[in-house]
């Protein structure tokens, strides 16, 4: 038969067809996850297919848990991928010496200048040794030492508060602004002004730079290619024309910020400089940690690190704006024990506790998934046997939201951690409280987020009523819901979150006579 064209055409296509079929029974049958149910139809043709897609809109952590209702523990969501809801697993995941390991392609996301730090380090001996290096400043016996300089830190958020005079603040930006200056003092001895910024009615463009790339993590890391040709692009661009975007400048700014930074500590460590408390850089160095190591561990918890607290803290003051009799129980046991800045005394308030540990688990804010690679040998799970090398993953927040531990999940309820009549319902919330995560790979910045919070609660309520914009005379006390959000690295609600802050002294909040959009 003469090969013309047309020939040529249809020979090709019945290629293209055995290879499209090779390649569908190899995917949905031969395939050891084939028996697993798929998330969607193309799930395990390409992450690209279905994961992707629901990860960049800020949808994967939101719709999986109900993909997990319908099929059960076990998800595939990619060729080799699999999601898993379920504690008994996660607890398997996520034990001390696990031998699941961390998923370079998402964790090398989080690496600045090349140096690894604690969240990013994906070797589980590299990641012991650093984790035992800074414990010195995270161990819960070391909060003490940050007392004062949190204390100070909210003092001069609250003196901006007063500023407002009962007008509705946006409490997602204003918490961001504390929690930076906070985070900034601890890393590299010095705010980086973000709550001046604030007041100024500003932003500074290098946390919101940080902030908007952690809602990209999902292009970088699974279209690397194209998102390392758009940055050469971007430097190739900013060398012929001097024209960069406004992310490019900021990232920069925040680069040379800090090296700035860096360069400070290192001199004041040669001059026996006193410090007013410890910061991260100068006790990492003085531990033999490299100094550019010691400063990309401070640029990971200024960046990533300190989101999910500053939207917990939003999500808690906001709740409690909603109900008056719980805030002002609060605020009572809080003045009956003199008003306490130390971490004992604090966590000794049961109100606070219940308080700020339902904001955690409430708000959910570290949202993303964790990603770990099964061992080479496979192992079961669920009474699924999953074969070496596969990826799986889940969120801390699925567990935080779980309907069986936790009735009514979505409604801020910290009655839930005052009752424990119920042992067998006790046990069980306390078993799916997992904001941190668990194991070796467990948060080491819990106790430091605790102390935030108390902190930062404690010392709104001592200065200001919280209510709502336009509730009126006599606003009422009721459940706030958790309101709509995405989820990226951490949970972004698109709802504003705006509380009126009115100072004590000025009088009781409900005599109060105030026309406007504030408190009425």
């Amino acid at each position: 038969m003469p090969l013309t064209v047309s020939n040529f055409l249809l020979f090709a296509i019945v290629i293209g067809l055995l290879y499209t079929s090779f390649l569908l029974w190899q995917t949905y049958i031969k395939s050891p996850l084939s028996s697993i149910p798929n998330a969607g139809f193309l799930a395990p043709v390409s992450r690209l297919l279905w994961a992707f897609p629901f990860e960049h809109r800020g949808r994967i952590t939101i719709d999986l848990p109900l993909l997990h209702e319908k099929h059960g523990p076990l998800i595939r969501i990619g060729p080799n991928e699999l999601s898993f809801y379920s504690m008994d697993v996660y607890r398997t995941v996520n034990s001390i010496q696990t031998p699941f390991t961390k998923d370079p392609r998402v964790y090398g996301q989080f690496v600045q200048d090349e140096h690894p730090g604690l969240f990013s380090i994906t070797d589980p001996y590299a990641h012991s040794q650093r984790r035992r290096l800074m414990g010195q400043l995270f161990n819960r016996s070391k909060m003490g030492l940050m007392g004062n300089m949190m204390t100070e830190k909210v003092s001069t958020f609250i003196m901006t508060l007063h500023q407002y005079d009962s007008q509705p603040v946006s409490l997602v930006q204003a918490c961001r602004a504390l929690e930076v200056d906070i985070v900034s003092a601890f890393g590299f001895g010095k705010e980086i002004g973000a709550i001046c910024a604030w007041t100024d009615g500003e932003e500074i463009d290098m946390v919101k730079a940080n902030d908007e790339k952690s809602k990209y993590i999902a292009f970088l890391s699974n279209i690397p290619t194209i998102a390392e040709a758009f940055s050469r692009i971007d430097c190739l661009v900013f060398s012929l024309t001097g024209y960069e975007t406004k992310s490019s400048s900021a990232l920069k700014k925040f680069d040379l910020w800090s090296d700035s930074q860096l360069q400070r500590l290192l001199y004041n460590s040669k001059s026996s400089v006193p410090q007013a408390h410890p910061n991260f850089i100068s006790t990492m160095i003085r531990s033999n940690l490299s100094p550019y190591s010691a400063l990309a561990e401070a640029k990971e918890m200024l960046g990533p690190g300190t989101d999910t607290t500053s939207a917990t803290l939003a999500h808690i003051l906001w709740a409690l704006a909603h109900d008056h009799d719980f805030q002002t129980a609060l605020a009572a046991d809080l003045a009956a024990a003199a008003w306490p800045t130390d971490m004992t005394a604090l966590e000794g308030v049961p109100r606070l506790r219940a308080a700020v540990k339902e904001g955690i688990r409430w708000a959910g804010a570290a949202a993303a998934m964790l990603p770990r690679v099964v061992p080479p040998d496979g192992v079961v799970l669920a009474g699924t046997f999953v074969p070496g090398g596969t990826v799986i993953s889940s969120s801390p927040i699925w567990y935080l939201h779980n309907k069986d531990a936790f009735p009514d999940p979505k409604m801020y309820r910290p009655a839930r951690w005052l009752d424990n009549d119920d042992l067998t319902a006790s046990a069980l919330r306390d078993r799916f409280y997992i904001p941190f995560s668990t194991g070796s790979a467990a948060c080491i910045g819990a106790h430091f987020a605790y102390l935030e919070l108390y902190l930062s609660v404690s010392l709104i309520l001592k200065s200001f009523y919280l209510g709502l914009p336009r509730t009126g005379l006599h606003p009422p006390s009721t459940e706030a819901s958790l309101p709509e959000r995405l989820e990226w690295v951490a949970a972004v609600p698109i709802v504003p979150l705006e509380v009126c802050f009115r100072a004590k002294e000025l009088g009781n909040l409900f005599q109060n006579n105030h026309s406007g959009s504030g408190i009425r």
